[in-house]
């Protein structure tokens, strides 16, 4: 049965459960990250704003997809990462030096922070799933006040006069439509009243603050990660298990999205690329359709995402088991750059100096195989067209900083791609991209590979390649 209604990621986290004594909130998931932790987010960007201004977010639109079909929910990243809250329509305010409300007909408060929510609504919930509601928000959230969302006009105006000289308030993007666009009417007029009319309260925009915020994780943050990452790693072992002529590329796209659900992933970190051959030297080949042949490489850039952070890894491995000299030789240079990279990283290295040792090795792996003709200068980009590696955390290209610090988690991702278009490269390298990617964190003394679970030596491939996985059982 199809319906015209979204459905909420919400129940992953909680439900409402209906007793004799009331609501009684439950908790799906045990290791989520603490409302304690989401609190002292929110505390250091009531402190970094001062006590002249306040600071409006709003979650992330629901977006259609095509007819009466949505795209699966998920928050924006910067909105949850204050409030790990996971239901649309929503707001928070937060107003270091408070703001007077009414939480019900006769109790009048001073709150800091205030949550805008749906309401509870029985009969929407039994289409969409169940509703935190005021009271879940306030007890499985953490927040000090949770309201309804049809309040954030009257409240939007109280923190407006209340003597602030600054507004920090996200744009409201184009993409917001529908209920959201209509419960953020308050902030779009004011803007636009507030460049007509030069109003005295500066706009600014807050998520450059809380980015920064978001660069260093904690700990809570790396088990995250390394829990997406190992996900990840053991759904690459399944698919270099099963992997074998004959079968199409988005077959081993489900083995990977499979074995990400199947360990309690709610999300693919990004769409599962998955190019054999010719398409193994396309970055960001997401068609899955090639007919995967002997002798084809396999480039699977696939990672799960949980509880709203994402990895990213790479592997590439050989359709019939077995690496040819051609593939052998492309992927150790490969692995020799990665393994240079990985080997710098530690706090206050430079991110552009790790990259430089990873081209380095590049470039003289390319000119020992007489694919360039010199090693000096940016002939190998012709081949390895990309960065080292990015920011990872709960968006797979995340935020970060120039200098490595401890507790940043970055890809480590080089790659050679040479297409059969090469000219001057002998054609026996034709088709045969290649790229190692593992997920790093920096720690005090060094870095941690959070996805090391999954081999990417060459004779460990080779040898779990020999065992059956989960693809190799036939559907009947």
């Amino acid at each position: 049965m199809r319906v015209s209604l979204f459905f909420l990621f919400a129940v992953t986290f909680c439900a409402l459960a209906q007793q004799n004594d009331g609501l009684k909130y439950i908790q799906y998931d045990t290791d989520v990250i603490s409302p304690a932790e989401y609190k002292m987010r929110r505390d250091s960007v009531m402190k970094m704003i001062g006590l002249d201004a306040a600071a409006v977010f709003y979650s992330s639109p629901e977006r259609m997809r095509n007819g009466d079909v949505d795209y699966l929910y998920r928050q924006a990243d910067n909105f949850y990462y204050l409030t790990g809250f996971t239901e649309p329509n929503a707001m928070l305010v937060l107003s270091p030096k408070g703001i007077r409300v009414k939480v019900n007909d006769s109790t009048l408060i001073t709150t800091n922070e205030a949550l805008f929510v749906q309401s509870k609504n029985l009969q929407a919930e039994a289409w969409t799933g169940r509703r935190y509601g005021t009271d879940g928000a306030m007890q499985m959230i953490g927040v000090q006040t949770a309201l309804n969302n049809e309040r954030f006009k009257s409240v939007f105006q109280q923190v407006m006069y209340s003597g602030i000289k600054y507004l920090y308030a996200q744009p409201v993007t184009s993409d917001v439509t529908g209920p959201l666009k209509d419960l953020l009417s308050p902030i779009i007029s004011y803007v636009d009243n507030a460049k007509r009319y030069n109003s005295k309260i500066e706009l600014r925009d807050p998520n450059a603050m809380v980015h920064t915020m978001r660069i260093i994780k904690s700990k809570p943050e790396i088990a995250m990660l390394r829990k997406a990452s190992e996900i990840s790693a053991i759904a690459h072992n399944q698919a270099m298990s099963s992997v074998e002529p004959g079968m199409f590329e988005y077959e081993v796209q489900a083995l990977y999205e499979y074995a990400f659900q199947r360990q309690g992933s709610e999300y693919n970190g990004y769409p599962c690329i998955n190019g054999s051959a010719e398409n193994s030297v396309i970055l960001h080949y997401n068609t899955n359709r090639k007919k995967i042949n002997s002798g084809d490489i396999v480039l699977s850039d696939c990672a799960a995402e949980y509880h709203g952070y994402s990895s990213d890894v790479t592997r590439s491995y050989p359709a019939s088991g077995k690496f040819t000299k051609e593939q052998k030789e492309i992927y150790q240079i490969v692995l020799n750059a990665q393994k240079a990279a990985m080997a710098q990283i530690k706090p206050g290295i430079a991110w552009n100096d790790v990259s430089a040792v990873a081209d380095s090795v590049i470039a003289e792996g390319l000119f020992s195989l007489g694919i360039i003709k010199k090693k000096e200068g940016m002939g190998f980009k012709k081949f390895y067209n990309h960065g080292l590696g990015h920011p990872v955390g709960l968006n797979v290209h995340d935020v970060g900083q120039s200098v490595l610090a401890t507790g940043m988690a970055y890809t480590v991702e080089p790659g050679i791609y040479i297409p059969e278009t090469s000219d001057g490269v002998d054609p026996k390298y034709f088709n045969i991209g290649i790229r190692v990617e593992d997920v790093i964190v920096v720690t005090e003394t060094g870095n941690e590979n959070l996805s090391a679970g999954s081999p990417r030596e060459i004779a460990e491939i080779e040898a779990l390649m020999k065992k059956k996985g989960i693809g190799n059982q036939p559907l009947k």
